[in-house]
């Protein structure tokens, strides 16, 4: 993940009044160093990587090579809910934001996915409170929980003024980055002007006849 992603990310973690993006961002975090455990009680803390192990009570994530790490699940998580709200801070009396995309399920997570996680530190217990499923190699990023979704939904400036584009679901927006990416397939005609594109490979050197 690029420092510019891990800025939007921690903003929109913060600040609760940072518009949400319709767009997501689907790159996996690479190249960066994963923040180190807060020293005092935090939540909102972000980490990465790939799922190695998920139970019905923790999932265990690595990140780059170093050693897979395993946190305990949230009590919602734990429950199959979708985890919409953050975890109260002791002496914080704002919350952290949560973005939508934060609001996967425990049991929408197979290993081998790709993932955001965000999590807390209470009284040095540390616990994961949000997922954001970004690949699923060999497969499909699965739909987020309907009110998580919602809660992405594009409103009008006004009653009565149309949308210039149709709303874009979170998994249809990532599973058409990852078609590009990774198989050269153009984005869907329904995201309008928000389509991409492969790019065209450079003409090749037209060498003068002997």
């Amino acid at each position: 993940m690029s420092r510019i992603i891990r800025f939007v990310a921690l903003v929109s973690l913060l600040s609760p009044g940072v518009p949400l993006l319709m767009a997501v961002d689907c790159r996996p975090c690479q190249g960066v160093k994963v923040p180190p455990e807060p020293r005092n009680d935090a939540g909102g803390v972000p980490y990465c990587g790939k799922v190695t192990d998920v139970t019905r009570t923790s999932i265990t994530v690595q990140y780059a090579d170093e050693k897979p790490k395993c946190f305990a699940a949230s009590d919602a998580l734990a429950a199959g809910k979708c985890p919409k709200e953050p975890r109260p801070i002791p002496g914080r009396q704002q919350p952290y934001f949560v973005q939508p995309s934060m609001m996967y399920r425990l049991t929408d997570v197979v290993v081998g996915d790709w993932v955001d996680i965000c999590y807390s530190s209470v009284d040095g217990v540390i616990t994961c409170d949000h997922i954001c499923i970004k690949k699923r190699p060999g497969g499909l990023v699965p739909p987020l929980p309907e009110e998580a979704e919602a809660l992405r939904m594009r409103r009008p400036l006004a009653p009565g003024v149309p949308l210039k584009n149709p709303h874009i679901a979170y998994h249809e927006w990532t599973n058409a980055y990852w078609d590009l990416e990774d198989r050269d397939i153009a984005y869907p005609e329904k995201f309008g002007r928000d389509r991409r594109f492969p790019v065209a490979p450079l003409p090749r050197e037209v060498k003068p006849q002997p």
